[in-house]
Formats: C-alpha cells, structure tokens, sequence
C-alpha cells in the first residue's frame, strides 16, 4: 500500500506540473503535400522541483531493489517505459531549480538573466515576446498548455480572466487547462484547502 500512496503522490506532481503541448497541426491545403509538410505532434513534460535522481530509471528503481522504506523512493514505471523506448538526456538542465522562473526561461527560450520572471517572482506577467507557444503557432500547430502558470501578471481572481494581461492565450496558447494563480497550484483542491487550510472562495 505504500508503495501504491507514492506512486500516486509522483503521478499527481507529473499531471499538475506544467505541461506544454502541441496537438494535431493544421490539414495542409493539397494532399500532394502531405508527405513534405506533415510535422511530429510534440508533447514537452517540465516538472517543477523534480531532481535528477527522482525518476526511476535514474537511480529510484536501485533504491527500491534495498526494500529498505526508510529510504522512500518514488515509482514512475511510465517515465521508466519512455526511458526504455526512447533517448535519455542525462545533461539536459533546467534554466531555475523552481517553478515560475524555470517557465519563463523555457517559455522564452532565454536565460534567467535575460528572462523577465526569475527570483522566485511568481504571479508576474510573462513578457509579451516571442514564446514557445507563439513560434509553435507560427510553424502550423495548435498549441495547448496544461497545467500550472503562475505568470498571469496578477494574483487577484479574474472573472473572465480580463485583468490577467499574460493568459496562455495571450502568449502563443490556443487552449490551456489547468491553476492559473501560483499558490491554487499547491493544492489539487484549492477551495477545499486539504493540506493548506480551507479558503473561502477562489476569488479572494
């Protein structure tokens, strides 16, 4: 049963990470074409706070061969299967080591010195440039982010989301899913506040 309790904890911080995805791209105008200009769907996985050592094909399925629980270890046997199946980037490094700073740099394709939120800055609107999302609309994809954002440009609950300069859609999204405030993300039920307290309302 434990092991079940950690597998869902890691399945729950993968699913509610952000997630950055393009679907099915646009039907080319003549089937002549289709050969020349079909393009890969891309699905890009970021997984704020997530060390190298955390997935098990890095080193947790080793911890898991001591059975020693006092040393916990999470499973990812999907992660593992597209380990298997695919490539594994070992020196792939992330711009930040948390959060809205390391969205912001992959979102703009920049540094954290030229990135406009970094310093553990959350809720602060995304800088209206280029962005993963945009130049991926521009080479004939629709794009979807899922997940967390914390870079809306205000903390403050939005009916119609009119007063959040820097929505998805905003910056380069077609469609996006997911916490918009930095500190709903924390909780799967923000409302309810399991772990954090109950709040009132979502608009507060």
């Amino acid at each position: 049963m434990s092991h079940l309790k950690t597998s869902l904890h890691f399945l729950t911080i993968i699913l509610f990470s952000t997630v950055f995805c393009s679907f099915a791209q646009q039907e080319p105008k003549s089937t002549k074409t289709v050969e020349a200009t079909k393009k890969p769907n891309i699905i890009y996985i970021l997984t704020d706070d997530l060390g190298y050592g955390d997935i098990g094909a890095f080193f947790q399925n080793q911890r898991k061969e001591t059975d020693d629980r006092s040393e916990p270890y999470a499973l990812t046997p999907h992660l593992d299967k597209m380990a298997s199946e695919g490539a594994m980037l070992t020196n792939h490094y992330t711009a930040a080591p948390v959060c809205a700073p390391s969205r912001s740099s992959v979102l703009l394709g920049v540094s954290q010195g030229h990135a406009n939120v970094r310093d553990g800055q959350f809720d602060k609107a995304l800088a209206d440039n280029n962005t993963l999302g945009n130049i991926m609309q521009r080479a004939g994809y629709t794009t979807a982010a899922i997940g967390k954002w914390g870079l809306q440009g205000s903390s403050k609950w939005s009916e119609n989301g009119d007063s959040w300069p820097a929505h998805p859609n905003n910056r380069g999204f077609d469609y996006y899913y997911g916490y918009m405030r930095h500190r709903d993300g924390h909780e799967h039920y923000p409302v309810e506040g399991v772990f954090r307290g109950k709040k009132r309302s979502l608009r507060e």
